[in-house]
């Protein structure tokens, strides 16, 4: 698992740091080589053939990060990491040999649509070493946390009947060659989305591989759909891994997101709606900010407002509040609607961080009432068809249209997307689109009296 040579020259700078952090008397807080080794179980798991269930301790996500500590990074590095507790891999490198021949081909997939191979952005693609090290940073104290933004924009629309918002998450992957695409698949989704012309453009988080300053520049702002009302992005686990500072100091400080105030929450007045973006990551105490959370007064306050406008509430956030399989509900769930106020649940939640396209059933065995959840963090990276979401009644539809004309690489792969939103002042119409600009047909879609109708 080497890096490129782009991404070695980052980690080398990175690996220097370690060093001086190491030698500040900088230790890690508790927990971190616990979760490594859960995640690499998980991996584990994979290659004997015998996958995690949903919701396993860990994740895949940094399930090699113990392999490649102990194999492929320098020693010196190695020699710190392990003064500093980390714990040897239990996959050996015959066992990891054996598997790059799968590793290197098409991949593996896991229930949730997670492709286990080294294509670019998929689970062992060696950039993600570089989001590692700088949450190892982060976690040693050695990157600063950037000050959080408390001046939230109200964007009130008037003037016009209708309202169209385009959504998308987990999309800052930026240009890469994608096999047979004639461009990848977040240039493709930025493409149809501009074709449509939305008067708002949303992206739930994540920025690829750790938001970074120029993957701030290069992977969403000059990409951008831009929309004529307004911009807007959330903050994310990944963006925090640079102390979000890329996320403050370059997309925040960019004219292309002046409306959001330098705050990553805001809220969108039109009609009878408040759609209102959260940031559910800056305050996360989990482990690489996997779980969302919300705890400062600013955004709790902010519900409280919502709850008593008596209007329809539409959430936005990049965590999800129930499970992938939407047969649970999480922590973020419990936090959001008690600063409501108990009683009042969101109308409509929309989040990313999970890599794929979910509509839930209301009132789904998470017991999430009625309101209407939507798992949108299809953007951007790939994905392949999620066994766990087959014939699963929580879920009305997910994202599984597979990739024209694969190589090798994507043959496992299906198409990434997005969704629109038409709002006039009491009603929704949602429609989801694939990358080729292709509609989705949302099947057994329900109706509230909310207003939410079939695209």
């Amino acid at each position: 698992m080497k890096p490129s040579l782009r991404i070695s020259a980052k980690l080398q700078s990175r690996y220097e740091q370690l060093q001086d952090a190491a030698s500040q008397g900088l230790r890690f807080g508790a927990g971190f080589w616990d979760y490594l080794q859960q995640s690499e179980d998980q991996l584990i798991q994979v290659m004997q053939n015998n996958p995690p269930r949903p919701n396993a301790p860990g994740s895949l996500e940094f399930s090699w990060a113990l392999y490649f500590f102990n194999n492929d990074a320098p020693d010196w590095v190695r020699s710190i990491l392990q003064t500093l507790g980390m714990p040897p891999s239990q996959i050996t490198l015959n066992d990891w040999t054996e598997w790059s021949i799968v590793w290197v081909g098409k991949g593996a997939l896991l229930g949730d649509g997670s492709l286990v191979s080294y294509a670019p952005f998929a689970v062992l693609d060696p950039g993600w070493s570089l989001a590692l090290m700088e949450y190892i940073l982060l976690n040693l104290g050695y990157i600063k946390r950037h000050a959080f933004g408390t001046n939230p924009r109200t964007l009130t629309v008037n003037g016009q009947t209708t309202l169209s918002i385009a959504i998308f998450g987990d999309w800052g992957t930026g240009e890469y060659a994608d096999g047979n695409l004639p461009a990848s698949p977040s240039q493709l989704i930025s493409q149809q989305i501009t074709k449509m012309k939305p008067d708002v453009s949303i992206h739930l988080g994540d920025v690829y591989y750790a938001g970074e300053k120029d993957e701030e520049e290069n992977n969403l702002l000059s990409c951008w759909p831009k929309a004529s009302l307004g911009n807007f992005t959330l903050n994310s686990n990944h963006e925090m891994y640079d102390g979000a500072n890329g996320y403050f100091d370059t997309a925040l400080a960019s004219p292309l997101f002046a409306g959001q105030q330098n705050t990553s929450y805001f809220q969108i007045e039109f009609g009878n709606w408040l759609i209102i973006g959260l940031d559910t990551a800056y305050f996360d105490p989990s482990v690489f900010f996997f779980e969302g959370a919300i705890s400062d007064p600013g955004q709790v306050g902010f519900l409280k407002q919502a709850a008593a406008s008596g209007k329809k509430i539409l959430l936005l956030t990049h965590h999800n509040p129930i499970d992938i399989t939407g047969s649970s509900q999480l922590g973020l769930w419990a936090q959001v609607t008690g600063a409501l106020g108990g009683q009042k649940t969101p109308d409509f939640w929309y989040w990313g961080h999970q890599h794929n396209g979910v509509a839930y059933a209301a009132g789904n065995q998470g017991n999430t009432g009625d309101t209407l959840c939507r798992c949108l963090g299809n953007a951007g990276i790939p994905i392949g068809n999620a066994s766990w979401l087959v014939n699963n009644p929580n879920v009305t539809f997910y994202t599984n249209e597979p990739l024209a004309n694969p190589t090798l690489q994507q043959t496992l792969r299906v198409m990434n997307g997005f969704a629109m939103l038409q709002f006039t002042e009491n009603a929704v119409t949602e429609q989801w689109y694939y990358q080729d600009g292709s509609s989705i047909n949302l099947q057994e879609y329900a109706v509230k009296q909310t207003g939410i109708v079939n695209a």
